[in-house]
C-alpha cells in the first residue's frame, strides 16, 4: 500500500458516528447442542440490555427432529424471533448453522426451511443459498471445522455470502474471540474475492445469550429495524469487536466500511475511534497490498490516510488493538475495476522455482458478468512480456488457470485488458534438493548440518513425503539419499525397488547429483542388497561394506559422470556434522551445481 499522507485530529467533542447497534448472530439452545430454549434465549437477551440484535442458528442436522407437540424447530425459532422483537428497541433473529466439519460451518438467516448436512456437500449448500438469495456467514474459519477449501471462489455465491466470523467465542466466557487464525482466514477470503464483512460473536451453547462475554457485532445502520439489520448483514456494514461499547468509523467519500467502489485510483480514508476510558494500544490499516501502521494513542481521535488503488481489485479494513487486549476489526472497503473482470490468487506453483528453468504459474481469472467473456492477460516484467494470452470465461465463473513461463526475471505484472490486476516477486533458487524419506530414513532433525550447507549455497531443501517417485527424483537438481535406519520396526519399507534403482542411475546419467548418506549402524537386514545393487549400477567400482558403514573402490568418494552428474558420498557423522565434510567435496558440489 502507498502512503502519501497521514493527517491526525484530536477530538475534543464526542464523534459522530452515525448509529451503531451491538448484536450476537451466531447462538444455540436446546434444539440443537446447546441449552435452554429459542424463547429463554430471545427473552434473556432482550432483557440483559448489552445488545441490541440476537439470533438464533441451530445446527441444521437437529431441526430433523420435531419438537414433542409435532412441531418443526425452525418454525419455533422464526415464531419466537417474531414475538420477542420490538422494532426500535430489539431484533431477534431466526436462522440455523450448516455443519459440515472439515469443509466449513455456515449460519442461514431469515429462511422458512433448513437443509441437512447428511445430503449435502459444500456446493450444494452453496446452491441451495443462491437459489433462496438467503444472507449468510462463514464460520470461525479454520483447522478446526474448515475454511471452505481454502474460500475457493464463487461469484454468484459471493453475492449471498456476506459475512465472516473473525471472533468466535465458542460460549467461553473470555473476551478473547477474535483468533489470528480467523484472522488470516478473514484476509485468504479476501485475497480470493470474496467480499465479507467482519463479525464476532459467542456461539452460545449456555444459557447466558449476548451475557457470556463482550464480544459483538456491530451494525452500522439509520434505525434498529428488522429490515434495516438484514440489510446491513447483506451490504457488510458492520464490524467485529471484544469491546462491547466501542465505537469505530471507517469511511472514505461517500462510502463507508462494507462498501464497493468502483474506478478510483487515489482515495482518502478516514479512521474515526471512540471508546472512553480504553486507550489504544495500535492502530493499523491493512490491505492487499500490505500494511500501514497508525499514529494514534489515546481514547478519542481520527485519523486520515491517503492511498494509492493501483490494482483493478483492492481491499482495505482496519484493526484497533485496545491496551486493555480488546481487539476490533472493521468490515473492507473495495476499490474495483468496473470491468468486473479480475485476476486474483497469483504466484508460482512450486513456492521457490528453481532460476533459469522453465516454472508454473497459477492464478484465479474472474468473470463477475452475466455474460460470458474472452479475457486477456498479459504477464509482463518491465516493458518485457512473458505471456499474452486470451481465455474464455463462463458468465459469473472463476477460473483456476495454470500456465508454465521460461524467465528469470523475479518481478511480474498480471494485466487483465490492459489493467494492471495483481504485482508478485518471484522467489527464485538456484537449485532444489530432495532429501528422502520414504524408505524407514526420516533423518530430517539429524541431516539438518547436511541441508543447511545446501540451503547456504542457494538452494531448497525439500523432503520428500510418500513414495520417491522418477517425476520428484528428475524436478530436483540435487538428490539426498540417507540408507535406512537399521532400527525401524517397519524393516519391509527399507529396501529400494530395482524401478527407483534405474530411475535414480539415469538421473545422475543425465546431470543429477546423488548425495548418499552411509549408515547411522549396521544394516543387518536384508534390504541392504538393493543399495548394493544400486552400487553396482552407478558406473563406478565402489561397493558397500559393514551393512552400508563404509565403502570400499574409492578414496575421494565422489563420482565424476562424463556429461553427466555425480555422486557424493558422506559418513553419518559428516552428514551430521560430527566431522567435517572436507572442502575438495565441498569444492565438487559446488562445481556439479554450477556455483564454480
Amino acid at each position: 500500500m502507498k502512503k502519501f499522507l497521514v493527517i491526525v485530529f484530536l477530538v475534543a467533542a464526542t464523534l459522530i458516528f452515525g448509529q451503531v447497534f451491538f448484536g450476537n448472530i451466531h447462538a444455540h439452545t436446546s434444539y440443537s447442542d446447546g441449552q435452554g430454549t429459542p424463547e429463554e434465549a430471545f427473552e434473556h437477551a432482550r432483557n440483559s440490555g448489552v445488545v441490541d440484535i440476537q439470533a438464533i442458528t441451530d445446527h441444521d442436522h437437529d431441526l430433523n427432529y420435531k419438537l414433542p407437540d409435532g412441531s418443526w424447530k425452525l418454525d419455533r425459532i422464526i415464531e419466537m424471533a417474531k414475538k420477542y422483537t420490538v422494532e426500535g428497541e430489539f431484533i431477534a433473529i431466526s436462522g440455523f448453522e450448516w455443519t459440515l466439519t472439515s469443509r466449513g460451518h455456515i449460519t442461514i438467516y431469515n429462511t422458512s426451511e433448513w437443509i441437512d448436512r447428511s445430503t449435502t456437500d459444500l456446493y450444494d449448500i452453496y446452491q441451495w443459498i443462491v437459489d433462496r438469495q438467503a444472507t449468510a456467514q462463514f464460520c470461525h474459519p479454520g483447522r478446526n471445522y474448515g475454511d471452505f477449501f481454502d474460500f475457493e471462489y464463487f461469484p454468484e455465491v459471493d453475492l449471498y455470502i456476506n459475512t465472516i466470523e473473525v471472533g468466535n467465542g465458542a460460549g467461553s466466557n473470555s473476551n478473547n474471540v477474535i483468533k489470528e487464525e480467523y484472522f488470516e482466514r478473514y484476509q485468504r477470503a479476501l485475497n480470493r474475492g470474496w467480499h465479507v464483512g467482519a463479525s464476532a460473536n459467542q456461539d452460545n451453547h449456555q444459557k447466558q445469550w449476548a451475557t457470556v462475554n463482550d464480544a459483538r457485532t456491530a451494525f452500522i445502520i439509520d434505525e434498529l429495524t428488522t429490515d434495516k439489520v438484514y440489510e446491513a448483514l447483506k451490504t457488510r456494514n458492520i464490524y467485529a469487536t471484544e469491546d462491547r461499547n466501542a465505537y469505530i468509523a471507517f469511511v472514505t467519500e461517500g462510502a463507508k466500511m462494507g462498501d464497493i467502489l468502483y474506478d478510483i485510483h487515489k482515495a482518502t480514508l478516514r479512521v474515526e475511534y471512540s471508546d472512553l476510558g480504553e486507550p489504544v494500544r495500535r492502530a493499523a490499516v491493512y490491505s492487499n497490498n500490505g500494511v500501514v501502521e497508525l499514529d494514534v494513542s489515546g481514547d478519542e481521535w481520527i485519523i486520515e490516510l491517503n492511498v494509492d488503488n493501483p490494482l483493478s481489485y483492492n481491499w482495505y479494513f482496519v484493526k484497533i488493538d485496545q491496551i486493555d487486549g480488546n481487539e476490533i476489526v472493521s468490515s473492507p472497503i473495495w476499490f474495483q475495476s468496473s470491468t468486473n473482470k479480475y485476476l486474483l490468487n497469483a504466484r508460482t506453483i512450486s513456492p521457490k522455482p528453481v532460476k533459469g528453468l522453465p516454472f508454473e504459474i497459477g492464478f484465479d481469472l474472474i468473470n463477475s458478468l452475466r455474460e460470458d467473456q474472452l479475457i486477456s492477460v498479459e504477464v509482463k516484467s518491465g516493458e518485457k512480456t512473458i505471456l499474452d494470452k486470451d481465455y474464455e470465461v463462463s458468465s459469473m465463473t472463476c477460473a483456476e488457470i495454470t500456465e508454465t513461463l521460461e524467465t528469470e526475471e523475479a518481478a511480474l505484472d498480471f494485466f487483465v485488458d490492459g489493467e494492471l490486476a495483481f504485482r508478485i516477486n518471484v522467489d527464485f533458487v538456484s537449485f532444489l534438493t530432495h532429501l528422502d524419506t520414504s524408505h524407514e530414513n526420516y533423518f530430517v532433525t539429524e541431516l539438518k548440518p547436511l541441508t543447511q550447507f545446501f540451503l547456504e549455497l542457494g538452494g531448497e531443501v525439500r523432503p520428500v513425503i510418500g513414495e520417491l517417485t522418477e517425476k520428484t527424483t528428475f524436478s530436483g537438481q540435487v538428490l539426498i539419499l540417507p540408507l535406512p535406519d537399521s532400527d525401524t520396526f517397519m524393516k519391509d519399507f527399507m529396501e529400494i525397488s530395482e524401478k527407483q534403482i534405474d530411475f535414480i542411475v539415469d538421473y545422475v546419467e543425465n546431470g543429477g547429483l546423488l548425495v548418499i548418506v552411509l549408515a547411522k549402524k549396521e544394516i543387518t537386514h536384508s534390504s541392504i542388497e538393493s543399495y548394493k545393487l544400486l552400487f553396482e549400477k552407478l558406473p563406478w567400482v565402489v561397493e558397500l561394506e559393514n551393512g552400508g558403514r563404509s565403502v570400499s573402490g574409492t578414496s575421494t568418494g565422489n563420482l565424476e559422470i562424463e556429461n553427466g552428474g555425480g555422486v557424493v558420498i558422506l559418513t553419518w557423522d559428516e552428514a551430521t556434522g560430527k566431522a567435517s565434510i572436507d572442502e575438495g567435496t565441498k569444492g565438487y558440489i559446488e562445481f556439479k551445481l554450477g556455483l564454480r
